[in-house]
């Protein structure tokens, strides 16, 4: 997506049949990814999925779009999750447009003034005009984060939860490995067709992206989980023996990923913080 539509600020339709309109901006974030995506849904009255860093030219990029749909308006600003480059935008946008804020509780709890003007929870309906987004609760990359499915569509906005391309990161203590496989398999139980992600590509395998994110985690925690018998207890000597498929510059946030399977299988009984005080070791 991000190729495809970059050259244009405003909002592009992912298609004909579907209600959806991507807007990367270009932001702040995680290596290898340069933009966040926002996603407008609707059509007369619009809800926006996430708000990057949106400078003039984007604001008026979309407040043109909002007037040649006819004067549209944006009643609803709803965020996947607490970090900055997921609302960096938010006062920008409201000032513009005048819209509600929303955020999942958890995660409003932890932003000192939260932008929200409302909260919700696992599975709540939320609507602007004839859109109705279903809330689905996916705690691992962050407690309180939440995918939003577009009922009648398959379309389902992943936040970090699932990127376009590349894996999110579990970063402790905020990050929980054990709750982001569970999300993940959670899932499976709806009938996606679409993932729109919060940076890269969407994704047109939806079934299949979601398999692919567990195959991945299930492979790496085996490697994690043999590395540990093998004597290299930490982040920091498991990553160059695991991540062998990844460039160096990335390692360092590899580690974060690795310390989320560690404190995992620690509580799984499957390896132990090692006598010496230093890493893990595994189980007798």
């Amino acid at each position: 997506m991000e190729n495809q539509i970059q050259g244009s600020r405003g909002p592009a339709r992912l298609g004909p049949d579907c209600p959806v309109y991507a807007m990367p901006v270009a932001t702040f974030t995680l290596p290898p990814h340069r933009h966040t995506n926002s996603f407008l849904v609707g059509s007369q009255e619009f809800c926006m999925v996430d708000a990057g860093a949106l400078d003039d030219e984007a604001v008026q990029a979309l407040l043109d779009f909002l007037r040649h749909q006819g004067g549209a308006s944006l009643s609803r600003l709803v965020l996947t999750h607490w970090h900055p480059d997921h609302r960096v935008g938010v006062d920008r946008l409201r000032e513009a447009t005048g819209c509600r804020v929303g955020i999942h509780q958890w995660e409003a709890e932890r932003i000192e003034n939260p932008p929200a003007d409302f909260t919700f929870q696992h599975g709540d309906l939320l609507e602007a005009g004839d859109t109705v987004l279903e809330v689905v609760h996916t705690p691992g990359h962050s407690a309180g984060h939440c995918c939003f499915l577009l009922r009648g569509h398959g379309v389902l906005f992943t936040g970090d939860h699932i990127l376009g391309a590349g894996t999110s990161i579990v970063a402790p203590p905020e990050g929980d490995m054990a709750a982001y496989m569970e999300s993940l398999s959670l899932l499976l139980n709806y009938p996606l067709r679409v993932l729109c992600p919060g940076h890269g590509p969407v994704v047109w395998e939806a079934r299949e992206k979601v398999l692919e994110y567990l195959e991945h985690r299930r492979i790496r925690e085996q490697a994690v989980l043999e590395g540990v018998r093998m004597g290299l207890g930490s982040p920091e000597t498991l990553v160059p023996r695991i991540y062998t498929d990844v460039p160096e510059f990335l390692h360092g946030l590899a580690r974060y990923t690795v310390e989320a399977h560690l404190l995992k299988l620690e509580k799984e009984g499957k390896i132990r913080r090692a006598l010496s005080g230093q890493g893990y070791e595994s189980c007798p």
